[in-house]
């Protein structure tokens, strides 16, 4: 059911393809990690989280125990039966094949993560409409900001010029945080905290020191840089307002 502007991986194996022959172990742990450390920091509820572009349930275990009920979005059903697969069938679990452009939830949930899905997003302010309204009072979101405009860009390119976003490839997109943060703020969303992710996306590096130690390094370091935008991604932790 693949729709024009909606990136579709339906038949590409993600987790083999991306996360396990590309070495992505670290940026898996930080991941879970850091999503599990601002949930249980920020969520004043904890009743229903909304996994939004959950692929094959990868993020499960940074909130799983945290909240009641959790809902799994995707576009890809056949990266939900995967999820479904892995997951095992449970009624505090639903799966829901679905744009997220044309996201309706029956019932508001207490938190969204949106993590790695911004950057097969082209038409932001529709999208932070549809999370919005689908969130109860209060609650929040957990946004991945693919960042263009991170310090090795700014080294290459010192001249760089700071622009909404920028087009990879097709249905694949780079953001300027501040463009990303003023739209959320428009759609009624007040920024609560953030985080710096990937200063270790590095092969070499990685190769040289263990993937926990790399994840527990940059934990500690996001106490004093967090509010940067030095990063290949920016996290950033948004509450409804009104």
């Amino acid at each position: 059911m693949n729709q024009p502007g909606i990136c579709d991986y339906t038949n590409y194996n993600y987790n083999d393809e991306f996360w396990k022959k590309t070495n992505r172990e670290y940026e898996h742990l930080l991941e879970v990690s850091m999503v599990n450390t601002l949930l249980s920091k920020h969520a004043d509820k904890k009743n229903t989280i909304m996994d939004a572009g959950c692929g094959f349930g990868r993020l499960y275990p940074s909130y799983n125990g945290i909240f009641t009920n959790y809902i799994l979005v995707d576009y890809a059903q056949s990266l939900l039966d995967e999820a479904k697969q892995a997951l095992g069938q449970s009624q505090n679990i639903s799966f829901i094949q679905q744009s997220l452009y044309d996201l309706e939830m029956e019932k508001k949930v207490d938190a969204i993560i949106s993590i790695r899905t911004l950057h097969h997003l082209h038409d932001v302010e529709p999208l932070f409409k549809r999370l919005y309204n689908s969130l109860s009072d209060s609650g929040i979101l957990i946004l991945d900001i693919p960042n263009y405009y991170h310090i090795k860009n700014r080294i290459k390119s010192p001249f760089i010029k700071r622009i909404p976003k920028v087009k990879q490839s097709e249905n694949f997109f780079n953001y300027d945080p501040d463009y990303i943060i003023r739209h959320l703020k428009k759609c009624g969303f007040s920024v609560i905290d953030q985080r710096c992710l990937g200063l270790f996306r590095s092969q070499v590096i990685k190769k040289l020191i263990s993937p926990k130690l790399l994840v527990g390094i940059e934990t500690y370091l996001n106490r004093w840089i967090k509010w940067l935008t030095i990063t290949p991604s920016v996290v950033i932790v948004v509450k409804k307002c009104g």
